[in-house]
């Protein structure tokens, strides 16, 4: 090729680096879409001179005037081509932050902007530049002659080619647009797990299951698995099919075939099915056999129907299993100091929202309520609270709400305190009520927000990733038992997170339960960047604190963290959150022996992070095509040689 040509791709090569590998990186991505631009225009100008020598008249007499023709036309083609691609690289600029930000459109405006600029330039993109490699390529082959049909001829088959390339974009639009769905998954109804087997060793009644299905049908089979291997003295099962006990059915207020019944107590197939079945729990006398209580979960007849439902199968019979067996708690979500709540909406951001932390506490058994000063917080706690949670409160809390917390937990009651940052809340005015009952505890935030450059999950790929911390180091503890057991496999999310200290001369049993890796510093500057003359060091640093304490007839359980975006939407995403979750919650009230893994086949929706896709990616959509070109041109190259020898 060229030194034109060579300029004109080493150009677009710099920027491309520029623009897509130097991202957040200020500094360097100017430097190289500077240097980018200039090659680019240093390639057309050299393009333009070509050009206007190819315009003087050949003074070799041996030249044909069409072959001098063909030259010139040669030259003026791969002069437009590099214009091309200049004018594709405007395009993308439009594209661009900067530009977009300038604009001020609204959203709608903003998408169809984007998706049609998007979609162009590379378009140009193409229909410049693979034309130039080929016409290029033949103007150095034949520098003094070429015939114009020899151009015309290359210069179509280079738009064929950079068309049928230009192929993927629309492709990969109408794809992304396009509801359509294949469900090549794979499938299987989990069996139970060891959650699931604790709560059926802990049932003080048996429990008799009744599966309503035809009994050779397919979702028969999968759930027969499944009861097979919770039956025991606590747990029978058998399938029925509907029309051949229809007194069965109507006591159970069984209608039709789809229905799993769990029923704790001897059922009275001649009485009237009940109608507030929570209204004879509560009459149930402590000392004395349960009234018939039955729950029930609808099962598809047909297997494709009842996938969903078969692969979360376990986390569903663990929650019917734990209300019958253990009966419905209380949780209190403390509310009015910018807590994390359910109540967001889709506008706000995902690490403020607790939406599946709240349906996973219903999966528990657990009632969920707020409880704020209108509630009476400052008063009291209910008298019916078995959990208190007070996750990420951004304002103070008032003195008398802070002394209605202690006389809680000092009553004998469970409290899961999540605290931010200093950075996350707003400036303490007077004294902080929160750092008075902490005190009380046995714990205290420590200065700065932990980061690290390893350990760490990319989520906007620059140096804020730095706070996005990953953890495995944690300790024997009741409060996180299933984590430990399986740390080899699940981390602890725990984004922007602070760390704990033991204060000095409190009586209360403090055990910290998870700690930063020995690679996180506390961040003191907020630049991300670690400085050690600044009083920044790396060491391991508590994230998470059980406390134990009160005398034998009050005795209190707390957990502090240092982060509250663990029980967040976004940390709860991660396998290794959720079981942190459960396990907290159950030591909390007293339930640790109910701890364990709850089995499931759901689809996990795969996370793509530019740091674990970007060598595949590039790899496929530039390495292979490549790689087949650079294949057939040494094929041709191989094939001359032969023929010339």
């Amino acid at each position: 090729m060229s030194a034109s040509a060579y300029l004109y791709f080493a150009g677009m090569a710099i920027l491309f680096v520029g623009q897509r590998l130097l991202d957040g990186q200020d500094e360097l991505q100017w430097g190289a879409t500077i240097a980018g631009v200039v090659a680019v225009l240093a390639a057309a100008w050299l393009r333009l001179k070509a050009m206007r020598r190819s315009q003087v008249a050949p003074s070799d007499g041996d030249i044909s005037p069409s072959d001098a023709a063909g030259l010139r036309f040669g030259h003026r083609v791969a002069m437009i081509c590099v214009l091309a691609g200049l004018g594709s690289l405007v395009m993308y600029a439009a594209t661009t932050a900067s530009v977009v930000q300038r604009l001020t459109l609204d959203q709608e405006a903003e998408i169809k902007w984007l998706g049609a600029w998007r979609s162009l330039w590379p378009i140009v993109w193409l229909l410049g530049s693979v034309p130039l490699i080929a016409v290029d390529y033949a103007i150095q082959s034949s520098p003094v002659m070429m015939p114009v049909r020899r151009v015309r001829d290359l210069v179509s088959h280079g738009l064929v080619a950079a068309l049928v390339i230009s192929l993927v974009f629309p492709l990969n639009y109408i794809a992304t647009k396009t509801n359509e769905r294949w469900d090549l998954a794979y499938f299987k109804t989990p069996q139970p797990g060891t959650a699931t087997m604790a709560i059926v060793a802990s049932l003080r009644h048996p429990i008799h299951v009744r599966v309503f299905m035809p009994p050779s049908s397919e979702v028969a089979q999968e759930l027969r698995a499944y009861f097979e291997a919770l039956q025991g003295p606590n747990v029978s099962y058998e399938v029925i099919d509907q029309a051949a006990e229809p007194k069965l059915a109507k006591a159970l207020s069984v209608r039709d075939n789809g229905s799993v019944t769990f029923t704790q107590g001897d059922l009275d197939l001649d009485a009237e099915p009940a109608a507030d079945a929570d209204a004879e729990a509560k009459e149930e006398p402590d000392d004395g056999p349960p009234k018939p209580i039955t729950r029930t979960l609808k099962v598809a007849t047909d297997l494709e129907k009842a996938k969903r439902t078969l692969k979360k199968l376990d986390a569903e019979v663990q929650t019917i299993l734990r209300e019958l067996g253990h009966g419905e708690r209380i949780a209190y979500f403390t509310t009015g100091h910018g807590e994390l709540s359910w109540d967001g909406g889709t506008q706000a951001p995902v690490d403020r929202q607790i939406s599946a932390l709240k349906q996973r506490l219903k999966q528990l058994s657990f009632k969920v309520k707020q409880l704020g000063v209108a509630e009476g917080l400052a008063e009291k706690v209910p008298d019916d609270a078995d959990l208190v949670l007070v996750l990420g409160p951004s304002k103070q809390l008032q003195q008398p709400e802070a002394d209605a917390l202690q006389a809680y937990v000092g009553a004998g009651g469970s409290l899961l305190l999540a605290l931010e940052p200093a950075i996350a809340r707003e400036p303490v005015v007077g004294v902080d009520a929160m750092d008075g009952l902490l005190a009380k505890i046995g714990v205290k935030m420590g200065e700065g927000v932990l980061a690290a450059e390893q350990g760490i999950i990319p989520l906007a790929h620059n140096k804020l990733d730095r706070l996005n911390l990953v953890t495995d180091s944690f300790t024997q503890h009741p409060s996180i038992s299933t984590l430990t057991e399986r740390a080899e496999k699940n981390v602890l999310f725990t984004p922007a997170t602070g760390y704990l200290e033991e204060t000095d001369d409190q009586p209360n049993k403090v055990t910290f339960t998870v700690r930063s890796l020995a690679v996180a510093w506390a961040e003191l500057q907020l630049d991300g960047e670690y400085s050690a003359d600044l009083g920044e060091s790396k060491n391991a640093r508590n994230i998470v604190a059980a406390v134990e304490g009160g005398g034998d007839a009050t005795q209190w359980r707390t957990i502090v963290t240092a982060d509250a975006s663990i029980f967040s939407d976004l940390g709860i995403r991660n396998l290794g959150n959720q079981r942190f979750t459960d396990d907290t919650i159950n030591w909390l009230v007293g339930a640790e022996a109910l701890s364990g893994a709850t089995e499931s086949e759901e689809d996990v929706k795969i996370e793509h992070t530019k740091e674990g896709q970007t060598a595949w990616f590039y790899m496929t959509v530039l390495g292979i095509p490549l790689g087949v070109v650079l294949l057939g041109v040494m094929r041709m190259r191989l094939r001359r040689r032969g023929g010339v020898r």
